[in-house]
């Protein structure tokens, strides 16, 4: 008995040494990672850690506060989530397949408990913890999340914020002189919500036989709306503009650089950086540079210019130290003429509706070619805080 015993103690003090030893080395890792990050970024430093605090915004209209949340935290950190949660292509699959899924009747009692309303056309509304785990599926698949956006729920379809018109006129005062008046240095900026729409067909064959439906289901849709979201973000669209949000593109008070042409250095995002920190933007929060890979091509094929040499083109610290994140929702006209940019782009809010809409279209396509198809919308806008935060670096010859 005695050997157990001391059997057991053994084991009791290698599970308390591996604690120790876990803690110490987390701790090593912590340090490496934030000194890494502080030699790149220094805005960016709080990834390190998801839980880091949330700056608050104020609904002009209800007072009340508004978590902002940066792309390294999680919508789902803000809501309770309840127990055995399913993920969101299971219950995706559920709903194609309705009764004939192998856990159809566990599917319909998790829907209930997590309060997925159904409504007689054959839709859900997803809302709750599940509403904020899609959204977050969402934010990290976008470019603009990735970049620095910052993401806020938005509790109707319309919201108004404070954002900065000017910066403040500042003046020297004279005794008894009068005091100058300036334009106003704020103003408000509201987001309306517009609708994304998704729609994905699939044969019923598929849905019934394929074991990886649900992976399938959940990465085409996410994917889809990440891409459509962030093109809008960037450059609007031209069908129906006033149905998506303007981009950032079409902002007014923006900065530019015009008619770059075929670019054999990176001067021009040299002068893109230069323009902002004309309009107080640090250089170290000039947060990413985002263009077509049209761009990256073109750049990364320049050569260092020197006769016979086939070095690549060396970029200054400060462009090498910028973030670049290249999406094929960013311009490119023709095959031939690419736009990038560069901003603070914590100066653009994403506003977003919680709750997410998902039917199942089975009559529609089933009669003509024994499809069915899911059809998913989200409600979301862009707005800038501070227009002058961003410049865009205009046609690019690729």
């Amino acid at each position: 008995m005695s050997e157990i015993n001391e059997a057991i103690e053994l084991i009791k003090d290698q599970g308390k040494a591996w604690e120790e030893f876990k803690t110490v080395s987390d701790m090593r890792f912590d340090n490496l990672e934030h000194e890494l990050i502080k030699q790149t970024r220094p805005f960016a430093r709080s990834s390190i850690n998801e839980k880091a605090s949330t700056e608050k915004f104020y609904d002009i209209k209800t007072k009340r506060a508004i978590p902002v949340l940066g792309h390294e935290h999680k919508l789902t950190a803000h809501v309770e989530k309840k127990a055995d949660t399913p993920s969101i292509g299971r219950l995706l699959r559920g709903m194609v397949l309705g009764g004939r899924a192998d856990d159809a009747s566990e599917l319909a009692e998790e829907r209930k408990s997590l309060g997925i309303s159904s409504d007689p056309a054959g839709g859900y509304n997803v809302n709750g913890s599940l509403s904020a785990e899609w959204i977050d599926a969402l934010r990290a698949k976008m470019v603009l999340s990735t970049a620095g956006a910052r993401t806020i729920l938005m509790p109707t379809g319309s919201m108004s914020l404070a954002r900065v018109v000017d910066d403040p006129v500042i003046s020297w005062h004279a005794e008894n002189a009068a005091l100058g008046t300036g334009d106003p240095t704020f103003g408000a900026v509201t987001l309306n919500a517009k609708t994304c729409v998704c729609l994905v067909k699939l044969s019923l064959e598929l849905s019934q036989d394929a074991g990886n439906i649900e992976e399938i289901l959940s990465s085409t849709i996410t994917n889809a709306m990440a891409g459509a979201i962030d093109r809008a973000g960037l450059v609007g669209v031209t069908v129906d503009a006033g149905a998506a949000p303007s981009g950032v593109m079409n902002m007014s008070g923006r900065n530019k650089v015009l008619t770059i042409g075929a670019p054999t250095s990176w001067d021009f995002l040299v002068d893109g950086m230069y323009e902002l920190m004309l309009d107080n933007v640090a250089a170290e929060n000039i947060g990413a540079f985002i263009a077509h890979p049209a761009v990256w091509k073109k750049m990364r094929k320049l050569k260092s210019g020197i006769t016979n040499d086939n070095t690549s083109l060396t970029m200054p610290q400060e462009i090498a130290a910028l973030s670049k994140l290249w999406t094929t929702a960013a311009p490119l006209t023709g095959g031939t003429t690419a736009s990038g940019i560069i901003a603070d782009w914590r100066n653009l809010i994403f506003g977003v509706r919680q709750d997410i809409n998902v039917r199942v279209l089975s009559e529609a396509f089933m009669g003509s070619n024994l499809q069915v198809a899911v059809l998913a919308y989200a409600r979301v806008d862009f707005a800038p805080t501070r227009e002058q935060s961003f410049c865009t670096l205009e046609g690019i010859t690729v």
